[in-house]
């Protein structure tokens, strides 16, 4: 696994995200626009108009969460770690023998990139295993986990 690319991979996911939502937000904001002479004649129109209006609040919102996701990505030391603590990759194996990799950045959202889950330290997996090293174990939600590999 390579941090450094799996990161990009991410950046490019999370910039994907955000130009699909921008042209959302656009979308909705049509739909909240007037011209100085018309007002909205009955009440179905003005509640169009409103709702239209509250989704274009909640995707600036989203829209604001993916640059500061984007930037918590920018400032991320891809560097090696021996913990688990934001930036680390994280290879575990359960008692089933199934393996899987976590990447644990700031505004991680349950993404997958390249066959890695990338999480927020945030996320209740990523706080169960906040402070693990190579072979500690740890039990999540009735699993046990081995931690493989921190890098």
């Amino acid at each position: 696994m390579n941090k450094p690319r799996l990161l990009a991979a991410y950046r490019a996911h999370l910039e994907g995200q955000r130009a699909a939502l921008a042209r959302s937000r656009d979308d909705a904001r049509g739909g909240t626009r007037v011209d100085g002479t018309h007002r909205p004649e009955n009440r179905g129109e003005r509640a169009a108009v409103t709702a239209q209006g509250y989704l274009t609040a909640g995707i600036a919102q989203r829209l604001s969460e993916l640059d500061e996701a984007l930037l918590a990505v920018d400032r991320l030391d891809p560097g090696p770690r021996d913990r688990v603590t934001p930036g680390a990759l994280v290879q575990l194996v359960d008692e089933d023998e199934d393996e899987r990799w976590l990447l644990v950045v700031p505004g991680g959202h349950g993404a997958t990139v390249e066959g890695v889950t990338v999480l927020s330290p945030e996320a209740p997996l990523a706080q169960a295993l906040a402070g693990a090293e190579e072979g500690d174990e740890i039990g999540f939600r009735g699993h046990r986990w081995s931690v493989e590999q921190v890098r």
